[in-house]
């Protein structure tokens, strides 16, 4: 219990400083206008206005000033529309079921859109949801207020980026050097013979997935909001500056990707894997740090350097004395270690490379690193053919949005029904894997919410220490809803059930309709891949072969350098370097989503899953080939090795 406290403590603090502020102006942002509309006009007028800012509030994502204004439109106009039609729809139920069919087909393909716009879709999936269990009587007065709301979270969240426009960006690069500093945490068990290899694998490829978000999102806003950047000459080089090494840093965190179990068995007799091990935390430590505000001033780096100047002086002193195989080993850990010392000195003194200028004056082509953007409803109609994932979970929606609604229909002299459908869209997701997840967590979510709910009520029978502690649960809710979906639910679910009791009914009829429907809602999603599965491992062997040309073309363009002698960061290497840890990433996420899909070969599941861990080590061991090339610690036989195993794979990709 002593060990876990800590962890959670480390676990809610890190939340505080990558969502911590969108959850509290979030939480102000439906709270305070919501209690001002419910004193002086009722809660008819509160409730839809508190719903049209928290499902606005979910599809807060970052981007430019015009992208916001894009995604207002979206959102003003899905909430209100939508609102009026499945509002007047709600006495005709044969007509109303077709209709939420369509919608759910029609929503969930917004996804082609883009984040922003595919998580509107997703929010007025929820609305639909609402409008039929709140079961409004004044339509278009429900469908202004949804509106208003809507329109005033849009209204604060662009005068919050008017204000401060490169919030987002510094937020951005602070998340990448935070979850930078994961990976080389799960990396760094790798040099700790007690701890199995296969699960580390995973927790690397998921957080390599995260990395892969938000390095296109530093790249979006670095390269879309250059007015902001060039107004601001200090801070916008001062942000490049930060990115730049932040690129530089992933690039080494990746060189660490080795044969782990060859320098377990070579490394520990010597007593080196401890000193590796504790070398890579250090560099960890040294990303927390400069993630902070301030970073380039932190006394803290001071400390860093100097005890990672002391364990490189014991690790080339072992280097000399054992040579051979353990030197060759132990040069990977040290060059990744004076890579990191580098890009701290470049942030301390804020001053970047040759490259880094040219990155900041744009005196070179920087359009291939800019993400893609979807270019409209001809990016939906792409998606319109069976062998497409969205397009199959669209349909998967449409039955499901068929079953739920046909059986509130025939439950509809319970209240709350519309539990079903909510139940539904959060927890029926694209790959079984996620569904099973989605609905244990759910689940589990539920029960401690109702247990936390009831406890609140009892505890404390005053109203206003009620709404303080649904506002309590509510900024605690959108803090964890995008990282730890079964802690959100345990707080929405309290929520739920505390502001129920104020407004309308008893704990015991609230308790008995949100375990039963969350129940009915959670057996329907995981039925629902049944009826129409959504197989992931069809994308598998295309991708598995994206991702290995990537890193031939990767490698070439490191071999074409090491070759010539040239040495420094080089403008096509980077480029190389992100397109190969782009397609792995996609090779990665298909790979995990296709985990455990009812019908896999086991001969399959292990030889793709051995393609991925190869794949990793690839990208590993092409990095390390730059880096070490760099510091004139390279091995000889290390373009024979990616040679070698670039053929291996070749031949294993092909067999899938």
């Amino acid at each position: 219990m002593k060990s876990k406290f800590p962890k959670a403590l480390f676990i809610v603090k890190g939340l505080l400083a990558e969502y911590g502020v969108e959850a509290l102006r979030n939480t102000l942002t439906s709270m305070i206008p919501a209690i001002g509309i419910a004193w002086f006009a009722g809660l008819d007028y509160a409730i839809p206005f508190v719903l049209g800012t928290l499902n606005a509030s979910l599809t807060d994502f970052p981007g430019y000033r015009k992208e916001k204004l894009q995604g207002a439109a979206w959102g003003i106009i899905c909430a209100v529309s939508t609102t009026l039609l499945i509002g007047y729809s709600l006495p005709y139920t044969g007509f109303l079921i077709p209709l939420i069919a369509l919608l759910a087909a029609v929503f969930t393909m917004f996804s082609a859109l883009g984040p922003r716009i595919g998580m509107i879709g997703t929010t007025t999936l929820f609305l639909i949801a609402f409008v039929m269990g709140l079961k409004p009587v004044h339509v278009p007065q429900f469908a202004l207020c949804v509106g208003g709301g809507t329109a005033f979270f849009y209204l604060i969240n662009i005068l919050h980026s008017t204000i401060d426009p490169l919030w987002e960006l510094r937020k951005a690069i602070a998340n990448g050097y935070r979850n930078t500093a994961t990976l080389l945490r799960i990396k760094a068990h790798c040099y700790d013979a007690d701890v199995p290899l296969e699960g580390l694998y995973h927790r690397a490829a998921a957080i390599s997935i995260k990395l892969a978000d938000q390095q296109e999102t530093v790249r979006h806003l670095l390269l879309r909001e250059r007015r902001h950047l060039r107004k601001d000459r200090k801070r916008g080089y001062a942000l490049w500056l930060r990115a730049y090494v932040l690129m530089d840093l992933y690039g080494m965190a990746t060189a660490l990707d080795h044969d782990y179990e060859s320098i377990r068995e070579k490394l520990q007799p010597i007593g080196a894997l401890a000193q590796v091990r504790a070398l890579v935390l250090l560099v960890a430590d040294g990303m927390e740090v400069a993630s902070l505000k301030n970073a380039h001033d932190r006394p803290e780096f001071l400390l860093l350097e100097e005890n990672m100047t002391a364990l490189l002086r014991d690790l080339e002193r072992l280097t000399l004395q054992h040579g051979g195989e353990v030197a060759l080993m132990l040069n990977g850990a040290i060059a990744n270690a004076r890579t990191f010392l580098r890009s701290v000195h470049q942030l301390r003194n804020r001053k970047g490379d040759e490259l880094m200028e040219n990155f900041h004056a744009q005196s070179v082509d920087l359009s291939g690193f800019l993400p893609p953007l979807a270019s409209g409803i001809r990016d939906m109609l792409d998606h319109v053919r069976s062998y497409s994932p969205l397009f199959m979970f669209s349909i998967r929606m449409t039955v499901l949005f068929v079953l739920g609604g046909a059986l509130g229909a025939l439950l509809s002299d319970m209240k709350y029904t519309y539990w079903i459908l909510i139940t539904i869209i959060v927890v029926a997701r694209p790959s079984y894997l996620l569904t099973q997840q989605r609905n244990r967590q759910r689940l589990l979510g539920t029960l401690g919410g109702v247990v936390l709910g009831l406890t609140l009520i009892f505890v404390f029978p005053n109203t206003y220490m009620l709404l303080f502690l649904i506002s309590l649960l509510l900024f605690s809710f959108l803090l964890f809803n995008k990282r730890y979906y079964m802690v959100s639910v345990f707080f929405i679910t309290a929520m739920v059930i505390v502001a129920l009791h104020l407004h309308e009914d008893t704990w015991t009829n609230v308790l008995l309709n949100r375990v039963l429907f969350t129940f009915l809602g959670c057996g329907l999603a995981l039925l629902g891949w049944y009826l129409v599965p959504v197989r992931h491992q069809t994308n598998v062997s295309p991708l598995a072969g994206q991702a290995l040309e990537a890193h031939r073309e990767y490698f070439d363009e490191v071999n074409n350098y090491v070759s010539s002698g040239v040495k420094g960061e080089r403008f096509e290497i980077r480029l190389a370097r992100k397109r190969a840890f782009l397609a792995l990433t996609k090779f990665s996420d298909a790979v995990l989503q296709s985990q455990r899909e009812p019908g896999k070969s086991k001969y399959s599941n292990q030889l793709i899953a051995k393609i991925h861990v190869d794949l990793y080590r690839l990208q590993a061991v092409i990095s390390s080939f730059w880096i070490q090339h760099n510091e004139d610690v390279l091995d000889a036989d290390r373009k024979e090795r990616i040679e070698g195993l670039l053929d291996e794979l070749q031949s294993k990709v092909v067999s899938v």
